[in-house]
């Protein structure tokens, strides 16, 4: 994985060497959880990083990204008990953005496919005083895919919104506390806004 990790990096980097723009972005993300008998928290997280962006056909554009994204949530009354955990985790991402859309100068509708792939920088959350488990920790490692759309203003502004699904598992052992079958991994929808320069 790591290994797959450093070519994905490498080949983002080429691929922005070549863009037509450079840009910023950033949004809030929210969860999509499978947790049963719990209260869940809404678009708490967030993410903001770097794109690139260049046509490669008419109607076609890549988009890599370097993003750093809090993901997961706060999660109440687990079961029966009145716990409260911060389920978070900060990844540092690659994704490599297809977009397909029409338009030109004034405004462009897309849609957008994309593969990601990203590595634990740090375990946002679990407050240690309220935690019973001692060293909880989440994989290192994550991938999966997103699709959505968004629309592109005078060729700098672009407003997006994605929902995205992380096929590894990052489940790290949270199984200890909540069981195996009642946590899915951290998918969710993601609200994006870039510019470019």
């Amino acid at each position: 994985m790591k290994r797959l990790f450093l070519a994905f990096v490498v080949a983002l980097f080429a691929f922005s060497a070549s863009a037509q723009q450079i840009g910023i972005v950033a949004g809030i993300t929210g969860p999509n959880s499978t947790l049963k008998d719990s209260k869940i928290g809404a678009f708490d997280q967030y993410h903001a990083g770097f794109v690139a962006n260049f046509p490669v056909m008419e109607g076609f554009r890549l988009q890599p990204e370097l993003i750093y994204k809090v993901k997961g949530t706060s999660v109440s009354q687990i079961g029966s008990g009145n716990d409260k955990y911060d389920m978070t985790v900060g990844f540092i991402e690659f994704g490599l953005e297809g977009q397909i859309g029409i338009g030109r100068e004034f405004m462009r509708i897309y849609g957008l496919a994309e593969p990601f792939i990203g590595y634990n920088l740090k375990d946002q959350g679990w407050d240690k005083e309220k935690d019973p488990i001692e060293n909880l920790s989440w994989d290192k490692t994550e991938y999966g895919l997103a699709i959505g759309g968004g629309i592109e203003l005078f060729q700098h502004l672009q407003a997006s919104v994605k929902y995205f699904w992380n096929m590894g598992s990052v489940k790290g052992d949270f199984n200890k506390i909540v069981d195996e079958d009642k946590v899915r991994n951290f998918n969710g929808i993601t609200l994006s806004l870039a510019f470019l320069f």
